[in-house]
């Protein structure tokens, strides 16, 4: 795909209507804008530290990525993924002086963001990111949240493993999993979505948008590249976070902390998926494989949802 294939411009955009603000990017609801066989609300993502710098043929890449899944998979994906869908240019018209101002994406769903307590303010509506399930339930409380039962984790730790699994199957390293990019909900049914997805990659070329390893998620090698090896690690860690909530959970202490909530193999599995030597980690395949048999807990009382499973199975 050309990079002017998946160009728009800005304003062919209509009203914008902004919605969130962060250190990188403003986000804008696109209210009168949609593309053809895009079934979900849209947004720009405007972006104002980069503007200009990012490359227009990688972001095509990326976007390309997206339309190489089957069709049959195409809603799962977009429900589970804010990808970029098109590319946002100033000089439209003049293709050698076109310069990327942002990208096209989906709007987060409703089911993705929870009223938060925010005294002594009003209560604020936001993300509901996933560091709120690394914390115990008397810090939820103050921030009005729901703490998630075991089986909700779990079924949180599968849906992670699952999308994890899925994109390395095509060959994308996600790069930046974080409790930040992570969002979940519990209702109708326990699910995640990721987010800054402008930032994958394919394996063996350069990410388009820099985005370094999260302080929390630093793997053991700091300078360690994003890769498969570096998002297992991150996985790993995360599931462990996921799990035992409260608690401070480092790659040191991640096996000790989780003995007692995962059977011999799940620890084991968490002790390898954070070993120093990438190769020795597990698969996002193997964890899915591992939660979805339900060893170590008891996830019954959360509902399989076996349609996306068997449709879209990594």
């Amino acid at each position: 795909m050309r990079w002017q294939d998946a160009a728009v411009a800005r304003e062919r955009l209509g009203r914008v209507e902004q919605l969130a603000r962060g250190g990188q990017a403003r986000i804008y609801r696109l209210p009168d804008f949609d593309l053809p066989g895009v079934a979900v609300p849209l947004v720009y993502k405007e972006y104002h530290s980069v503007v200009g710098r990012v490359p227009p043929q990688g972001l095509a890449n990326i976007i390309a990525l997206r339309l190489a899944v089957p069709a049959e998979q195409r809603l799962w994906f977009d429900t589970h993924l804010t990808w970029p869908l098109a590319i946002v240019v100033d000089n439209a018209d003049a293709p050698a002086r076109a310069r990327v101002a942002g990208v096209v994406m989906r709007l987060i769903p409703d089911a993705f963001f929870q009223v938060f307590a925010t005294p002594p303010g009003p209560p604020e509506r936001q993300p509901n990111e996933a560091r709120s399930l690394f914390v115990g339930p008397a810090e939820l409380r103050t921030r009005g949240l729901a703490f998630p039962n075991r089986a909700q984790r779990w079924w949180l730790c599968l849906r992670l493993a699952f999308l994890v699994a899925y994109l390395h199957k095509q060959n994308i390293v996600f790069g930046d999993i974080s409790a930040r990019n992570v969002l979940y909900r519990l209702r109708p049914t326990p699910d995640v979505l990721l987010v800054d997805c402008d930032a994958v990659r394919k394996v063996g070329s350069a990410p388009v948008v820099d985005q370094g390893h999260t302080p929390d998620f630093f793997p053991p090698a700091l300078h360690e590249p994003q890769s498969i090896s570096s998002d297992l690690f991150k996985l790993g860690l995360f599931i462990a976070r996921i799990l035992v909530p409260g608690r401070v959970v480092t790659p040191d202490v991640a096996p000790d902390a989780v003995d007692g909530v995962l059977d011999r193999t799940g620890v084991n599995l968490v002790r390898a998926s954070l070993a120093d030597d990438p190769r020795a980690r597990p698969a996002a395949l193997v964890w899915y494989r591992y939660l979805r048999s339900g060893a170590g807990s008891h996830p019954t009382t959360v509902p399989l949802d076996d349609w996306r499973d068997r449709h879209s199975a990594p």
